[in-house]
């Protein structure tokens, strides 16, 4: 922690807790804007939740800045959307507001209970291949619970006018529009051609990697790697205009760390481990079902359970219709992603020579079948996943590497 990261002081902690004071906080994520801490109260306390989860975020003088802020309040409606499909798997948000700290900087805030739990990232491999699959399958049939929600029904968009009502008349009115579909991390999108866009906008670097331009008569779109091996394709406008008509409620970032379980008594007698919670809903939206599908390709790399990945993409794919559009979808995200990643696996970027260690020493390889994306033949014997310890030295190694290529570059 440096003096500049934003911290609860008392000024915060009274305006947000207003008559039950916490007995202890503790940080669990904080920079210069952003803080998210555990807040614990006494065992007496009146209401249920004895533990909560604070997030802040500060509002700053600039208001390009602020764009963020303008979501922030967005991502607690969505959150109670979820919490309303799966009451049992996410934590209702209890509280929406603003507060300024002692020295007068003011903070956008949210209350959510805390979720007991240990991380699926942290327990995973000491997971039977029993337990594994059952906590898969009941977060994929949570999913299809998701994915049956629309934004223009009834439920959704009380509870958007419940929570927006003071961010505005215009906010309200654009999640009211046909056709509208989408969510704060891509912004809400009036057509197809809008979400790829956001794509391209959120894998640009400053090399090029592909390119994306519409056909001068049919308007259909070709999307061209820089790498000729990766190729093009050419997505027809019908396509592209059946994105918003098939754009349904999606989390969007179902990585190990996003999901929480608890340990309990099964049928059998036997202590075993299952889903408990499903957290961190910042880029959850409406989108075509493919666009969370391919998602997952993206979280392969950033951590070490190959497994988990290969378990959710194989049972994922089963509620994920397989229309034209989707396959469109899904065939133009994967061609984006994979030539951004060998742009920066040609340079020195950890991530990217992370992922590409990981998915060698994997054995994955790309299936024909967009649906199943990275998988591994089973006459590859059994899975090298690497331990904890293991992939912690892979990344410590990549670090060091990277490192001494950047100096010796820099000479």
């Amino acid at each position: 922690m440096t003096d500049r990261d934003v911290t609860p002081d008392d000024s915060l902690l009274k305006q947000i807790f207003t008559t039950n004071h916490p007995r202890t906080i503790s940080i669990l994520l904080q920079d210069w804007d952003k803080c998210v801490f555990k807040a614990v109260f006494p065992p007496d306390r009146e209401d249920c939740h004895s533990v909560c989860v604070v997030r802040l975020e500060a509002e700053n003088e600039n208001e390009n800045e602020n764009e963020n802020l303008k979501n922030f309040t967005t991502i607690v409606a969505l959150q109670k959307i979820a919490a309303t499909i799966l009451p049992e798997l996410v934590s209702q948000p209890l509280q929406v507001g603003k507060a300024k700290n002692a020295q007068g900087r003011m903070f956008q805030f949210s209350v959510t209970g805390f979720i007991e739990g240990d991380l699926l990232q942290d327990v995973w491999q000491q997971l039977s291949a029993d337990e594994q699959s059952s906590v898969v399958a009941d977060l994929v049939q949570g999913l299809e619970k998701l994915h049956s929600v629309r934004l223009s029904d009834n439920r959704v968009q009380e509870i958007l006018v419940e929570t927006l009502l003071e961010e505005g008349d215009d906010v309200l009115k654009t999640l009211q529009q046909p056709g509208i579909f989408g969510g704060p991390h891509t912004g809400f999108l009036s057509d197809g051609s809008a979400l790829l866009g956001s794509i391209m906008e959120r894998r640009k670097l400053k090399k090029t990697f592909c390119s994306m331009e519409p056909m001068n008569i049919s308007q259909d779109v070709r999307i061209q790697s820089r790498f000729d091996e990766l190729g093009s394709i050419v997505i027809n406008r019908s396509d592209i205009d059946n994105w918003p008509g098939e754009a349904v409620f999606c989390h969007n970032d179902l990585n190990p760390g996003n999901l929480v379980l608890q340990k309990g008594t099964s049928s059998r007698g036997t202590f075993e481990y299952k889903l408990a919670g499903i957290i961190d809903w910042e880029l959850a939206g409406f989108y075509p079902a493919s666009y969370e599908l391919d998602l997952q390709d993206t979280h392969l790399g950033a951590n070490q359970h190959v497994t988990f990945y290969l378990l959710l993409k194989e049972q994922m794919k089963t509620i994920v219709p397989r229309s034209t559009s989707q396959v469109a979808l899904l065939q133009a995200m994967e061609l984006i992603f994979e030539s951004q990643q060998r742009v920066l696996s040609d340079g020195t970027n950890i991530p990217a020579h992370i992922r590409k260690r990981l998915m060698e020493h994997s054995r994955v390889a790309r299936d024909d079948d967009p649906y199943v994306g990275w998988t591994r033949k089973s006459e590859d014997g059994p899975f090298p996943e690497y331990s904890s310890s293991a992939f912690q030295g892979l990344e410590d190694d990549v670090v060091e590497e990277m490192v001494a290529r950047r100096k010796s570059k820099a000479k």
